[in-house]
């Protein structure tokens, strides 16, 4: 018996990285899968994005695991796209039973620096996604009036500032805004809502983000580390989908806008 058997998970930015490993983990608890990822280069963040071959890599290994697996292409920041693959969800596997808003980009660039473009750009996917992720999913979880799971990744940018990234913070601290928000909202019926805070995370991003700031990706993650209470240089993206399982789960059916730290002791200093 898996924690989630029977239930239908739709993860955003599920092509790689932390989606992907939400996917797996879900998957391999007995979920089935929808996951969506825009699958192309966007002219901001200044690091390439998922892939359509990322995509199908995450829907054969989600399959591999013995569950179904959906994968559409998505840009979250359009509000046609995201209510289409909420339809195409519900009309693959009948009910959406969690939501994993995970898609996000993060960039480096002091205040003063940062243009209108990267600002709009980093406010859309990282917020205005989440927002319409669940403006279309949360009419259908009350329809069906079987309760439900939201979980939003925030970051420890979304509990404290970090220089180069004031727009990044801006859009993490939204989060937790809107995650307590829809918490109120939601909690008569039995759907919970919960963020995540990771610490920086070993993926694609780190790299992406020290050649887009003209820094080594080493030193980049040096000064992650150096912000550790625990030794560890980064955290791994299965750290932060066993957190959300937990979320996820019924052994966490009473847990309501929270905002839980995967952060190797980040918050500590």
């Amino acid at each position: 018996m898996g924690k989630l058997d029977g239930k239908v998970a739709l993860i955003t930015g599920a092509a790689r990285g932390q989606g992907r490993a939400h996917a797996l983990t879900m998957a391999g608890e007995g979920a089935d899968i929808a996951a969506i990822d825009i699958c192309r280069d966007l002219p901001y963040p200044r690091y390439s994005l998922a892939k359509p071959e990322d995509m199908t890599e995450t829907v054969e290994l989600v399959r591999q695991l013995g569950q179904r697996a959906l994968g559409i292409e998505t840009d979250v920041r359009c509000a046609a796209e995201v209510e289409a693959a909420v339809a195409q969800t519900i009309a693959t596997f009948g009910h959406i039973d969690i939501l994993v808003c995970n898609a996000g980009i993060a960039d480096m660039a002091l205040t003063w620096d940062i243009t209108e473009e990267w600002w709009d750009t980093m406010i859309d996917v990282n917020l205005k996604g989440y927002w319409l992720a669940a403006k279309y999913v949360v009419p259908h979880m009350l329809a069906r009036k079987q309760g439900g799971r939201i979980i939003m990744t925030s970051s420890v940018a979304g509990l404290r500032g970090e220089p180069g990234m004031a727009h990044y913070c801006a859009s993490k601290w939204g989060v937790v805004g809107l995650a307590k928000s829809l918490a109120h909202e939601l909690s008569e019926h039995s759907i919970t809502v919960n963020t995540l805070h990771p610490t920086g995370v070993d993926t694609d991003i780190i790299p992406g983000m020290a050649k887009a700031a003209a820094m080594a990706t080493d030193d980049l993650v040096g000064f992650i580390e150096n912000g550790h209470a625990l030794p560890v240089k980064l955290v791994d993206a299965m750290d932060v989908a066993s957190a959300a399982l937990w979320l996820a789960s019924d052994d966490a059916r009473y847990v309501t806008g929270h905002t839980m730290k995967i952060d190797a002791g980040r918050m500590l200093k």
